[in-house]
């Protein structure tokens, strides 16, 4: 066969016809280290025509599958025509990104995270066949990925552009959230320890992550939600008179799944000395949108500045003493920007080639009521080595 008759591209799949397809022919498989192959009905022999199957396979954690599939089906001046075979690099049963195929050829893809989907579907008296190998392999240590290259008085952030967002909800009532927080590893999210101070049972708090959209969350694909089994607040917080070491750990019950749009942010490396006075972050929450006011029921993000700690001091001299374990973002622009309530916990983001947490949300004055607004976040590099101790050493460690 040669590769050059091989027809692909990238489409959609019509969505609510997709379950009726597969009845009698839906396969499931956890994979382990090794080769496994999948052949058509029938193969070498084509599959009956006007049959349909799917095939799931998902490895262990951190782990990716790599396949190759060599297929002849029918195709008609280089359009599919009767006969698809198509391929999700996600594991999405619906195949709602997913790569279709016909012809004859061989091509080879790796799966995004550790799940994969394909599917072949025939629909008249044409029939084909194909067959695949797959391999698993380790995964390499990723982090700080984005999908996607309000706040007071912020904009929409783009879907699954921060996938290591977290909002905590308490179950026991209607808030949609109480704080923010931030996926650091499998089971670790980094929040502030004044929210902990929140919680009076961690069982009835629950992690919601992939979403933007905490009115209708399952409108994202990568929509999911994790209960907590435990909270460690940093044994020296404390809040009066001056707010110091604000910082807390939340442990998942279960594993978190990585997705296009769930997924771990950066740490800075233990030792960096950066002060990042001056550079751009992102101040991302579903906080109220000012002072007292409606929270944002899409994730709103700002774009604000790191200023000296020294600049921060004289701005609040009239309120807290600012700390070396504290970094300030200004509001450059002067357009009234600033993190507001229930955005506490959540993160300040460095953007570089990846997404790195550099402060976590604490406190401020009244929302950016005036132009020019600081607000006072805890400084990460201050406590990389403590967050470290305390996850397990667990997170992907990479330079900055």
């Amino acid at each position: 066969m040669q590769s050059r008759c091989l027809i692909f591209v990238s489409c959609l799949l019509a969505l609510p016809a997709v379950w009726g397809y597969f009845e009698g022919c839906d396969n499931t498989y956890t994979l382990q280290a090794g080769a496994t192959y999948v052949e058509s009905p029938y193969y070498p022999s084509n599959y009956p025509a006007g049959t349909s199957c799917r095939y799931k396979f998902t490895a262990p954690l951190d782990h990716s599958i790599t396949i190759q599939c060599t297929i002849n089906l029918p195709s008609n001046n280089g359009q599919c025509t009767t006969d698809n075979f198509w391929l999700d690099s996600e594991g999405d049963l619906l195949m709602r990104g997913a790569e279709n195929f016909c012809g004859s050829g061989t091509f080879n893809r790796e799966s995004l995270f550790t799940e994969l989907t394909f599917a072949y579907i025939s629909t008249s008296s044409s029939s084909g066949r194909f067959r695949c190998q797959l391999n698993v392999q380790p995964q390499g240590c990723n982090c700080g990925w984005s999908a996607t290259a309000r706040i007071s008085n912020g904009q929409n952030a783009a879907a699954n552009e921060y996938p290591s967002m977290a909002a905590l909800k308490d179950i026991t009532n209607n808030l949609p959230t109480f704080c923010g927080g931030t996926i650091v590893s499998h089971r670790h999210i980094i929040t502030a320890a004044h929210c902990t101070l929140q919680i009076s049972q961690i069982t009835n708090i629950v992690a919601i992550v992939g979403t933007n959209n905490l009115q209708n969350p399952s409108s994202s694909i990568y929509y999911a939600q994790y209960a907590l089994q435990q909270m460690l607040r940093h044994s020296q917080y404390q809040n009066e008179p001056n707010v110091v070491n604000d910082i807390a750990v939340l442990t998942t019950a279960s594993n978190i799944k990585w997705t296009r749009g769930v997924g771990p942010i950066c740490l800075p490396p233990v030792g960096t000395s950066s002060s990042f006075d001056y550079e751009g972050v992102d101040v991302i929450g579903w906080g109220t949108t000012y002072f007292a006011g409606p929270t944002a029921s899409l994730l709103q993000k700002v774009n604000l500045m790191v200023a000296r700690n020294a600049d921060c001091q004289t701005d609040y001299n009239d309120y807290a003493v600012i700390n070396s374990g504290q970094i300030c973002t200004y509001d450059y622009l002067g357009q009234k920007r600033d993190s507001c309530q229930y955005d506490s916990g959540g993160p300040v983001i460095r953007r570089l080639s990846r997404q790195f947490l550099v402060g976590i949300i604490s406190f401020g004055k009244t929302c950016a009521a005036t132009s020019y607004a600081m607000g006072v976040n805890t400084r990460v590099t201050s406590y990389v080595s403590w967050i470290r101790q305390n996850i397990g050493y667990s997170n992907c460690a990479v330079s900055m």
